[in-house]
């Protein structure tokens, strides 16, 4: 669905360029998300595997939050390195390279089951990584505020 908006969107429009990010950072994200979460399933199939090698039961909820970090992250990813390669923002590249070396090594500390100094910086990251994303696409404080305001609507109903 995302590709078809693209394709009719064409070169015409001035934001393609962000969608097509989108689109290719969502697509590396839930492909990322799907075989790191394909592994620890196919590791769970077998008896007893609660912790997998006597480790806490902790290891699949972890497991889950670190694949919905990295699926956002690859979006935001997408995002950001499509504009820094258009635009040459060195600064916004090396952002998109050295976030994603620290968040792909955090994961290492899993095997020693410090899953909160897993997530916590990563979820940092991540957090950031979406307001330099929400910043690229031309996003900014005020309407960051004006699309949080409540608007009320009537609704009319006729007889």
């Amino acid at each position: 669905m995302g590709l078809r908006r693209v394709s009719d969107v064409g070169t015409h429009a001035s934001n393609s360029k962000h969608v097509l990010a989108y689109v290719s950072g969502l697509g590396f994200g839930v492909m990322s998300g799907a075989f790191s979460l394909v592994n620890v399933l196919a590791d769970a199939i077998g008896p007893a595997t609660m912790g997998l090698r006597d480790g806490t039961d902790m290891f699949f909820v972890t497991s889950a939050a670190t694949a919905l970090c990295i699926i956002l992250l690859h979006t935001f990813w997408g995002v950001i390195f499509f504009s820094a390669v258009d635009k040459s923002n060195y600064l916004q590249l090396l952002w998109v390279l050295g976030s994603h070396m620290l968040v792909s090594c955090l994961t290492l500390l899993n095997r020693r089951e410090l899953y909160f100094v897993t997530l916590i910086p990563a979820y940092i990251v991540m957090v950031i990584t979406a307001l330099i994303a929400y910043v690229v696409v031309g996003g900014s404080l005020n309407s960051f505020k004006e699309s949080l305001k409540f608007r009320r609507t009537t609704l009319v109903v006729s007889d």
